[in-house]
């Protein structure tokens, strides 16, 4: 029976030692280092000039992502030397894992030009405009305007120098990532740039400026960090990667469990884990990073996988407003930074508001609102918002004029959000009107004349009123509530 108890006890601490060994391994898809990679033309004969200018800056970004290790260009140069491809004038798919190979590269970065050109073109002036008036001219008017019109296109006519000074230029290219293990090319983009001004110099340094630009933002989409939580502290985490992989502050990450393994038919699939949350990351060190939990509608532990998000997240509010008999109002607004503690969103609105005669004018309007978190804990979220509306009233005076006026009530706001779901959040709001502001009322008054093109000539003019003009004094408190809308 002791032999039993010993045996059963030994095979406890052998599967305990068995998990603990196990959970000290971290998974292959955790990014742990950055990206040895290889930066290469496709053809190395043709537009070499340019094929360099934009290799450079494809390196240049590549490194400043942080990403990626790029492997020396002197070194690449020897390489290619070396193996006579520069004599070939071409790397194609066969000799591109024999290079990367020898330089020690993960993957290799291929470009591709397809189209480039720089030439000169006019500027754009007024056409010189023929006088129809005269439907009826002679012969000899018909020849000496014909005459006079072929003088002024002469002396209008571009020079060699103001073309030179006012340079097209336009470059179209491929890039594409190739696995340097199977030799299969994973992912591509396209590069697509031009511009027209300045000589040939200045023209192409505004095109690779522009491809500079595009160029970082597709790199850092292509080489997305895979983490792992490695510690929870109430609402802050922190995750296993840092300043070695080129993470900066504020960058998203979603929360997901571990993939499942599952055999199916004979076969082992993969099965993604359950999304958790998303964090905010608040402070990077060298190798880990501490990261605020921004969002969570699901437990969030040690061991958990952090995916970072390609885009930020976007968020939008659909709100209704109501004040009896007083004011209806139906706005969305588009957050910018809604994960950081200082916000603001653009606003649209419309809705209808009552006068001092007791009659409703619709109006439309656009706004904006500037927001400060108070608080932000287990799927509530406090905050206190200034807004600062331009509502435009419209309505027909006394004397049937339409006219318009232009109104604001700016208001200070405090909100109580609650999370319904992952993706949808309810916000009750009270709002405090302190002042209103109104322009006067006023319609545009034809007055019968065209201008050049042959639009109407309006004026504005006041509007007619018998009785006292309308006007909008709304002040005091008011509620509305919220519907908002996330995207990750």
């Amino acid at each position: 029976m002791d032999y039993i108890k010993t045996k059963i006890t030994f095979l406890k601490i052998f599967f305990l030692f068995t998990i603990c060994v196990e959970s000290q391994e971290l998974d292959k898809d955790i990014t742990l280092e950055k990206k040895s990679l290889i930066i290469l033309p496709s053809d190395l004969s043709n537009h070499k000039k340019i094929s360099d200018q934009v290799l450079s800056v494809i390196s240049s970004q590549a490194t400043s992502v942080g990403r990626f290790e790029i492997i020396d260009r002197n070194l690449v140069d020897e390489i290619l030397e070396e193996q006579k491809f520069q004599l070939s004038g071409m790397v194609n798919d066969e000799n591109i894992v024999e290079i990367g190979n020898m330089a020690s590269a993960d993957e290799a970065l291929i470009l591709n030009i397809i189209h480039f050109n720089q030439k000169g073109v006019p500027e754009e002036k007024d056409n010189y405009e023929e006088d129809e008036d005269d439907k009826d001219e002679t012969f000899f008017s018909w020849l000496a305007k014909t005459l006079i019109t072929e003088a002024i296109k002469q002396v209008r006519k571009p020079d060699s120098l103001e073309l030179e000074n006012n340079i097209h230029t336009e470059f179209r290219g491929s890039v594409k990532i190739v696995n340097l293990e199977s030799g299969k090319s994973e992912k591509s983009f396209n590069l697509n740039e031009s511009h027209t001004g300045g000589n040939r110099a200045q023209s192409l340094s505004q095109v690779l400026s522009q491809i500079s630009i595009q160029t970082r933002t597709r790199l850092k989409r292509l080489y997305m960090i895979t983490s792992e939580i490695i510690e929870v502290n109430g609402a802050y985490v922190s995750i296993l990667s840092g300043k070695n992989l080129g993470l900066k502050k504020g960058a998203m990450f979603e929360v997901s469990s571990k993939n499942r393994t599952k055999t199916y038919k004979g076969r082992t699939i993969s099965l993604p884990g359950k999304t958790r949350g998303l964090l905010r990351i608040t402070e990077v060190g060298p190798d880990a990073s501490q990261a605020r939990i921004v969002r969570k509608w699901r437990p969030i532990r040690t061991g958990h996988r952090a995916y970072e998000l390609k885009y930020p997240a976007e968020v939008a509010d659909i709100q209704f407003t109501y004040l009896e008999n007083t004011k209806y109002q139906l706005g969305g607004k588009f957050w910018i930074s809604p994960s950081s503690r200082f916000s603001g969103s653009f606003n649209i609105l419309l809705g209808s508001i009552q006068d001092s005669r007791e009659n409703r004018n619709n109006f439309i309007g656009i706004g904006f609102d500037l927001r400060y978190t108070i608080f932000s804990r287990f799927g509530i979220t406090s905050s206190t918002s200034l807004t600062l509306p331009a509502l435009f009233p419209f309505r027909r005076d006394d004397a049937d004029h339409f006219v318009s006026s232009i109104f604001s009530d700016p208001s200070i706001n405090g909100n109580l959000a609650i999370q319904i779901n992952s993706k949808m959040d309810i916000v009750f709001s009270i709002n405090h009107i302190y002042t209103t502001l109104h322009g006067p009322w006023q319609w545009r008054r034809d007055t019968g004349e065209k201008d050049d093109e042959g639009k109407k000539i309006t004026e504005t003019e006041p509007a007619l009123w018998i009785a006292a003009e309308p006007v909008f004094h709304k002040d005091g408190t008011y509620f509305s509530v919220s519907i908002r809308f996330l995207r990750f």
